[in-house]
This record gives C-alpha cells, structure tokens and sequence, in this order.
C-alpha cells in the first residue's frame, strides 16, 4: 500500500477517530475519549510519526527502508504510552469502570502493521530490529497487565472472568487448526502430486477441490449434519464423540477447505520443476522412487510448504466458525459476543486469532526461506 496514503490515513485518524470509550460498567454507555483525552501529550508523538513517514515516502536515499521502520515504530510506541498515561487521568468513575478501546486505537495499529508489512531492509543484519521491538512491546504489556495496570480495561476485565475457558478454547482452537491441516496435506500432497505425474487428472482432481473451496461454511456444516449424525451412532465414532454438532464438522470443514492450497501449490511445485534435473538423476541411474526422494520432493518442498502455510494461516481464522456449531475455540467467545452485545468479549476471540495468525505466518515464513536459501544456495 502507497505509503503516502497510509501516512495520510494515520494523521486523520489519529485527528477525527475516538480512542477509547470509558463506561461506569459493562452495559451503560460511555463517553467517547478522542486522541488528545486518550495520549495525552503522546498524540503529538503519534502525529509527528506519520508526518515523519510522510516525508521518508519522498526521501531516495539508501536508508529509506531502515529510518521508515524507526519512525514506524514510534506508532505503537506512543500508543502504549497512551494506554500507560490513560488511567491516572480520573476519567473513571462506577462500581465497576471500564476502558474500552475503540476503532481510533486498532486502525492506527492496523495501519503499523501495513507500514512494517511492506518494508525490505537493505541489509540482513537489520532485520533483527522490527522481532526486537515486537518482542519488547509484548513484555511490556504482559508486565503492565500482571501488575494490575490494565484492570480498569474492558478487555483485561473479560479476560480475567473467563481465564479458564480461554486456555481450553485457546487448546481446542488450535488443535482444530493444526490438526485439520495435518489432515488436509496427507490427501492434498498425494493428490497434488498425481495430478503432476497424470495430467489427464488434473482437472478432476482440481476442479472439485475447487468446488468445495466455494460452498459457504454454513451451508458445509448443514450438509455434514446428515451423514457425521449417522456416524455418531456407530460405536467407535460415538465414543470419540463425532456427531452432527461440536468438533468434527468443524474438524472436517477446515480439513476439506485446506485441501485446494496444498494441492494447487503441490503441483505448481512439481510442475516448476526443471526437465534437466530430472534427466540428469535418471542418467545416473536412480530409479523412479529415488528421483521423487532425493531430487523433486526436496525441490518442489519449499512451494508445497508454501501451500501448508496458507493453508494453516486460513484454517486459524476458519476455526472462528467452529463456535457457531459447538466445537468450542476462540470463536466461541466471538459468538457470545455477539448475542450479548459486547465489544470486548468479540475482541476477546478476535485478537489472539490475529496475533497468532500473524506469528505462524511469519515464524513460517522464515522457516521457508531458510530451507530455500539450504536448497538453492
């Protein structure tokens, strides 16, 4: 995204949008606190950070890249400041007062992570800084929120009445993720890889695969309510508990929605294959079995794995639904956020799914590039 226009988007943000919204308890309303009631003096930081980011759009030298990141940084920087200067404001006032953080505060964090998303330091040895930051940035909220700082704080408040069922939906989401994309890429790489090998199958492999990746997630809950009902009455898959609602209609959608991205990169991965490589290993006298191990699986990997990390990265934020149908996860509190009206119990399920979304993507992401660089190097 053009930085100029997110420079732009940043400064009438953080000027018209509300930051926070303070209430005497969880149902009245609130008043709405705007940049200057909610920072402070560290508005005028947030403000000069996106001027600076503005100016850098226009600067040509060579470390355009390494001072944007810096002065990006000053972003989140100057909100934490915010929600750190926050309390001590005496804005608050009820039984039970609450600070609930509004659309001014995840937009300028939105827009953060759009401005640091887009950047590619010149230099390897640079790169360390922006999973510094982060690192610290997590510390200290984590430091803030174990001293009792943040207990004025709706979402702290949610979290704090829910602590137990949050780790088990925490659990329970993510072996749903991880489990049904470990399911999906021992059908998609063979199926991936046929399609390579016969290519009169290609089509109806894909298509179908295709197919299933547009049926809406509701509609797929409805058609598998029939058949893993009938399922559940069968001793083995009744003591596992398969039926018709809870897990395993959400297990078995994501599993069928991850096929396509492992599949279609399976076979990309295979197809980029150079014809010489694979006549130069049977030259050498390997055998059909060993070009597939030695040579095109350790080639086409980093594309297949490229496929599995889509695909993970799409089925954690999938998962959400599996509250919708009792399978429990962070959608849960999503849903219940939803019949009871409250802001904070949707963010409750909301931002762990962002974050640890944007954790495996990276951390994936590294680990792909690392295998790349040990392959073609």
């Amino acid at each position: 995204m053009n930085r100029k226009i997110l420079a732009l988007s940043g400064i009438l943000s953080a000027l018209f949008l509300n930051m926070a919204e303070t209430k005497p308890n969880r149902i009245a309303s609130g008043i709405d606190q705007d940049s200057f009631d909610f920072l402070g003096p560290w508005v005028y930081l947030l403000l000069a950070a996106w001027v600076m980011v503005m100016t850098l759009s226009f600067y040509k030298g060579k470390q355009k890249e390494t001072f944007t990141l810096i002065t990006g940084i000053l972003v989140p920087i100057s909100l934490l400041l915010g929600v750190f200067y926050f309390p001590g404001k005496g804005y608050l006032s009820g039984a039970s007062p609450r600070i609930s953080l509004s659309i001014g505060f995840y937009t300028q964090l939105l827009l953060f992570y759009l401005l640091v998303s887009g950047i590619e330091l010149p230099k390897r040895n640079l790169r360390w800084i922006l999973p510094a930051f982060l690192f610290v940035l997590a510390a200290g909220l984590f430091l803030m929120a174990m001293t009792g700082y943040l207990k004025n704080y709706s979402l702290m408040k949610e979290y704090l009445v829910k602590r137990s069922q949050f780790f088990t939906h925490l659990g329970t989401h993510a072996v749903l993720s991880i489990g049904s994309t470990v399911s999906a890429a021992l059908m998609a790489i063979p199926l991936g890889y046929l399609a390579y090998r016969r290519s009169s199958l290609e089509g109806r492999i894909m298509v179908p695969l295709s197919i299933i990746e547009t049926i809406p997630s509701l509609s797929l809950f409805g058609l598998l309510l029939v058949p893993l009902s009938t399922l559940g009455g069968i001793g083995l898959f009744r003591a596992i508990g398969v039926s018709g609602i809870g897990w395993a209609p959400a297990y078995v959608a994501l599993t069928l929605y991850a096929l396509l991205p492992i599949a279609r990169n399976t076979l990309a991965g295979f197809e980029a294959l150079e014809p010489a490589v694979i006549d130069a290993a049977q030259g050498m006298g390997m055998t059909r079995s060993e070009i597939l191990r030695r040579v095109e699986l350790p080639l086409a990997l980093p594309v297949v794995f490229t496929g599995i990390r889509i695909a993970l990265v799409q089925t954690i934020g999938g998962a959400v639904l599996a509250g919708l149908v009792g399978g429990g996860g962070l959608g849960s509190f999503v849903f219940l956020g939803l019949a009871e009206a409250s802001q904070d119990l949707v963010l409750l399920g909301v931002i762990p799914i962002v974050v640890i979304t944007v954790l495996v993507d990276g951390g994936l992401k590294i680990l792909e590039d690392m295998y790349r660089r040990s392959v073609y190097d």
